[in-house]
């Protein structure tokens, strides 16, 4: 896929607004980014059509509802073999709990956020996935005291500084 080839300026701050309030309404986007509502409404389709926004997602205050446990593990595999990667990735998938799963160059191959109920609950998660993948050699745990910083988006002017948008 050639990232950013099919976008114009316009497009990108539909983009960027929209990771701020994925909630405006059509018009208040619109008076935003300077555009009509009805070519705002048929932007926003095309890059919800062609895949450019992947989905809208209700952020919640989790800590208000329960005080779940937040864990980054990092993950060693004994095995490189691509069937050694697929059969922690089928584990990771299958686990409510793991939040995100990266797969990482570096000291370690995976590193996996969790949020369990307790930590008993994480202890159970992790010996479950030893015990469906035993190419794991190791688990680092780190559990989460505060985040100091929360996902807000991309800085997508940033990252795409140096292409060139009509």
């Amino acid at each position: 896929m050639n990232v950013g080839l099919e976008l114009d300026r316009l497009d990108l701050r539909i983009l960027q607004t929209l990771q701020q309030n994925g909630r405006m309404t059509n018009k208040e986007l619109a008076d935003k980014v300077n555009l009509s509502t009805s070519a705002c409404h048929q932007r926003m389709q095309r890059l919800i059509d062609d895949g450019w926004i992947k989905n809208f997602l209700g952020v919640i205050d989790v800590d208000r509802l329960c005080a779940p446990v937040h864990c980054i593990a990092t993950i060693v595999l004994k095995d490189h073999a691509p069937d050694a990667f697929r059969s922690l990735e089928k584990s990771l998938e299958s686990m409510p709990e793991v939040l995100e799963a990266y797969t990482v160059s570096g000291g370690c191959d995976f590193i996996v956020r969790f949020a369990c109920s307790q930590m008993t609950r994480y202890m159970m998660l992790t010996n479950s996935m030893i015990h469906e993948c035993p190419q794991i050699s190791n688990i680092s745990t780190h559990v989460i005291l505060k985040q100091s910083k929360s996902f807000s988006g991309f800085p997508i002017q940033e990252i795409i500084s140096q292409r060139q948008f009509a």
